[in-house]
């Protein structure tokens, strides 16, 4: 209980003062002179020049000759001392008493916070909540990522999606090859084991065919502006199982978004290739049921000393979100950015942790025996001037990394194979197995010759019987033989592999990278909103409070505040539990309106 002093000069009962002594809300005041003219401009129901102030119960009191009715809406004092000095004193009046016809008992209480407010000093002091500044002056919002603990809801809105495809449209068939399927000059052919630098020295050779998912080729050229003229992808398919020694030549076959070279692609999708890197090349092959040669034209991939990333830019990354009026649920949890293939690689952004106001995204890929390509965000939780390295390093770190293979099926036959190694080698075996045969039932016809002419009966029976026997061996070796033969082109081929999600990705035309904006629902924004528009945000720092930052209300909360000011300990006591309790300082006779407009100022 606030001390109160032994007497009072020019007491003032007051109405129409819109606070209570539950200090949730008061008037505050930016100077000593517009607190008083506040208070003298209100409503005197009576007033008393000189009065000694009474106690019954720890309560204190003025016994005011008047008639309780005509006291009726009195619910602040104001009142001097000025024996001792001119400063005003400000007390709730928290109750009326009647005592007889003409006399009410008006009990009050001191208001510390009014009548202390110019005499005490703020000291920094851990502020748990209120109200900050929302937006930078680029009109960017303050990032304010303090955990709130409230309930948003446990469903996200998609307001937005963007789908980023690295060259557009223009997707590539990668054929990774153990030897040459093209002449490379005059000094190495067809079918030789040719080296490349991929990055590092490898000793298989990669061409790259791009195609646009619905049917048609890219127009393409080199860096010398010549038109490069491409098969079909399903030409391509198709031709590489006419070539001789396919099956055992191709390593792998896959479809990917990126190669790992930042090609120039226009919007129509035309694509160069620089001349340094890739040559145009023709595959010959000998077209089914025919013995013309044909030509499969495509790219075959020189060397590439290192792969580049690829980046597209995205002005203000929060673009496309819901309008919002208080700029804190423009953070997580309240909103999001998630980084999808939509294969299964998923990666969840805070838009306050990327530096800057744009949104820019670097793809990297490169040529292997299977694909993988990574989409990251540039400058996402890292400090100002971070060496390159490391920033190479964090944004591998937070990216999407896709490793899913995108393969097509490669038609391989294992038995096929060995079959058609070992040809030779069975129809030698099937020459030995006839000719011995053949000695066999010589040498039994002449052994029973002989037998017959010596009168020897049973060596012709047995001379018989051998004949009948090799000539049985042969025929049943022979056959075994011709259906090991006949068996290369009877087997069947199979699939080495079929690749996990290629058809149903590309089916669907599910390419690039996509950016998937989230927020709250509506009704927990609306809820949200209500409330940091009342309550501020929490902030759980050591500062001085902002007073009067806003147009019409502040809300401050602190914890174990720090004040100091010369006047009774108790007093201080009081107003330092006033503002850990949490208060809201009003700037307007309107108090608890809060439709009101609370802008920044």
């Amino acid at each position: 209980m606030a001390t109160v002093p032994l007497s009072g000069t020019n007491i003032r009962l007051l109405s129409g003062v819109p606070f209570s002594n539950d200090y949730k809300h008061t008037r505050w005041f930016d100077s000593q002179s517009a607190q008083e003219d506040y208070f003298l401009g209100k409503t005197v129901v009576h007033s008393i020049s000189q009065n000694t102030f009474q106690k019954i119960e720890g309560k204190n009191f003025i016994a005011c000759n008047n008639n309780i009715d005509s006291l009726w809406g009195t619910n602040y004092i104001m009142f001097q001392n000025t024996s001792y000095n001119t400063k005003w004193f400000y007390a709730f009046v928290t109750k009326l008493e009647y005592k007889n016809p003409g006399t009410t008992y008006v009990h009050f209480e001191i208001d510390v916070l009014q009548t202390w407010m110019f005499s005490m000093t703020f000291k920094p002091s851990y502020v748990v909540r209120e109200h900050c500044q929302l937006w930078n002056t680029d009109a960017s919002p303050v990032i304010n990522t303090v955990d709130e603990g409230l309930n948003y809801g446990s469903n996200y809105e998609t307001v937005n999606v963007i789908n980023w495809k690295p060259y557009n449209n223009v997707l590539f068939l990668v054929i990774v090859t153990k030897a040459l399927m093209h002449d490379r000059d005059t000094n190495i052919k067809t079918g030789d084991i040719y080296p490349t630098v991929n990055s590092a020295p490898q000793p298989l050779c990669y061409y790259v065919h791009p195609f646009k998912l619905d049917g048609t080729i890219p127009v393409a050229w080199d860096e010398n502006s010549e038109e490069i003229i491409l098969s079909n992808p399903t030409d391509v398919l198709k031709a590489l199982y006419e070539l001789d020694g396919a099956i055992n030549n191709i390593v792998s076959i896959y479809i990917t978004d990126y190669i790992g070279v930042n090609l120039a692609v226009d919007g129509s999708g035309t694509i160069t290739f620089p001349s340094s890197q890739f040559v145009n090349v023709n595959i010959m092959y000998e077209a089914p049921g025919t013995t013309t040669d044909s030509y499969l034209n495509t790219i075959f991939v020189k060397g590439i000393n290192q792969y580049q990333p690829k980046a597209v830019t995205y002005t203000n990354k929060y673009a496309d979100y819901r309008t919002v009026k208080e700029s804190k649920l423009l953070m997580f949890p309240y909103t999001t950015l998630l980084l999808d293939d939509l294969k299964g690689n998923r990666q969840t952004l805070k838009n306050e942790y990327i530096k800057g106001e744009d949104l820019i995204i670097n793809v990297r890929g490169s040529l292997g025996t299977s694909n993988k390509t990574s989409y990251s965000i540039d400058n996402y939780q890292v400090k100002d001037n971070i060496e390159p390295a490391d920033l190479f390093l964090s944004n591998l770190e937070n990216a999407v990394l896709n490793n899913n293979p995108n393969d097509l099926p490669i038609l391989t036959d294992m038995l096929g194979a060995f079959l058609q190694g070992n040809r030779n080698s069975i129809q030698n075996q099937l020459n030995s197995t006839i000719f011995s045969g053949y000695m066999n039932t010589m040498s039994g016809v002449i052994s029973g010759a002989s037998s017959a002419a010596t009168g020897n009966a049973q060596g012709v029976v047995s001379s018989g019987m051998g004949i009948v026997g090799g000539m049985a061996n042969t025929y049943f070796q022979t056959q075994g033989m011709i259906a090991k033969q006949q068996d290369i082109n009877n087997t069947p081929p199979s699939l080495s592999k079929m690749g996990s999600n290629t058809y149903f990705d590309y089916g669907h035309n599910l390419s690039g990278l996509y950016l998937i904006k989230r927020q709250i629902t509506p009704e927990y924004q609306k809820k949200l909103e209500d409330f940091f528009n009342i309550f501020g945000y929490k902030k759980n720092e050591v500062k001085l409070p902002n007073f009067h930052t806003r147009q019409n209300w502040n809300y401050i909360q602190t914890a174990g505040c720090v004040i100091t000011g010369n006047f009774n300990n108790e007093d201080l006591q009081e107003l330092k539990n006033v503002f850990d309790s949490g208060i809201t300082l009003w700037h307007t006779d309107d108090i608890g309106n809060y439709a009101l407009g609370n802008e920044v100022i």
